[in-house]
């Protein structure tokens, strides 16, 4: 079995290091580092190259959503999930919104921890419970107050938000589909004008929002 490579970003150094030694017990886990900052993480990130970065949502110096757009433009393969003790759900639309791939709550269990690690690592998206409910009712809200609906993205388009969702390259997304990189390039250039979006992250985000992808999961603590 592929050990999932994971960086932990916490300035919490109790919460860290125990977090360390429960995952260090899971063979499928291998945590290849571990900061106190934002900008550790960023440098860890492109230094180590891990499959997942656990970063706390209220981390110190640059804080998590910067980190987190930083991460995704410099190491686009790396899945970025915050941890947090928080209930608000702006947070996690930010997070969301800036390329985090995961969203779960610090009193999760270690074996539903595992779980999440395992399914981001694979490019899903996962939000614990009570997090996910907010962020469906959040979807339904904006959608009800939308005066003007956007274009339809075309089913070539719908294709590749859902490769954006899971993190991929122009380079991946162009060997996905058979197309060149430079077309992948393009078709997301139009993408963004049609959706009236900013970037990539905006991008999945509003794939993961339209139901366009089915990838988003709820990790049911009670399991």
């Amino acid at each position: 079995m592929e050990q999932i490579k994971v960086l932990l970003a916490d300035d919490k150094e109790i919460f860290r290091e125990g977090l360390a030694r429960l995952l260090d017990e899971h063979e499928q886990i291998k945590v290849v580092s571990r900061c106190s900052n934002g900008k550790q993480a960023i440098d860890k990130a492109e230094e180590t190259e891990p499959d997942v970065v656990l970063m706390d949502s209220n981390i110190l110096d640059c804080d998590s959503i910067r980190a987190t757009r930083q991460i995704n433009g410099s190491s686009p393969k790396v899945k970025v999930a915050m941890l947090t003790d928080s209930k608000h759900e702006e947070n996690l639309f930010s997070a969301i919104e800036a390329g985090a791939t995961g969203y779960l709550a610090k009193d999760i269990k270690v074996v539903d921890l595992v779980k999440s690690i395992d399914l981001i690592a694979k490019g899903e998206v996962v939000v614990s419970p009570p997090l996910a409910g907010k962020l469906v009712r959040k979807v339904t809200s904006t959608k009800a107050k939308e005066a003007e609906p956007k274009e339809i993205p075309s089913d070539r388009e719908t294709e590749i938000l859902k490769l954006l969702v899971k993190g991929d390259t122009n380079k991946e997304i162009a060997e996905t589909l058979f197309i060149a990189e430079n077309t992948a390039k393009v078709h997301i250039k139009n993408i963004l004008e049609k959706l009236q979006l900013r970037n990539r992250q905006q991008a999945a985000a509003y794939a993961v929002q339209e139901g366009l992808v089915t990838e988003v999961r709820d990790i049911d603590k009670s399991s």
